[in-house]
C-alpha cells in the first residue's frame, strides 16, 4: 500500500528555503529593539584538561563514596558526582587551590 504525500500547506515557511542558508529564518525572527546587558558580568569558564585515572577501591569505600555523592546531591539540590568528591579531597590533601 502506498502512503499519500504529507500535507505541507500548514507550514508558514517554504520547505525549500533551507537551501538559502537560513536567510528565510533570519527574516522571520525579530530582534528586540532595546537589548539590556546582563545585570552582572557572566564569567565564562574554560574547560580544564583532564586525565582519566582508574582506581580499585575497597568495596566499603566505594559504597560510601557513592552514598556520599547521592546525599550531597540531595542536600544541595544540584548534581554532585563521585569525581567531584574525589577532586575536593585530593585538593585538600595536596593543598591545591
Amino acid at each position: 500500500m502506498i502512503k499519500a504525500k504529507p500535507d505541507i500547506k500548514s507550514f508558514k515557511k517554504d520547505p525549500n528555503d533551507f537551501l538559502e542558508g537560513g536567510e528565510a529564518d533570519k527574516a522571520l525572527t525579530t530582534k528586540p529593539k532595546n537589548e539590556k546587558a546582563a545585570p552582572y558580568p557572566v564569567e565564562v569558564f574554560k574547560p580544564e584538561p583532564t586525565v582519566q585515572k582508574l582506581f580499585r577501591l575497597r568495596w566499603d569505600i566505594a559504597c560510601a563514596l557513592k552514598l556520599g555523592a547521592a546525599q550531597e546531591s540531595a542536600r544541595t539540590g544540584k548534581r554532585v558526582t563521585e569525581t567531584d568528591i574525589i577532586q575536593q579531597l585530593l585538593k585538600q590533601h595536596y593543598d591545591i587551590t
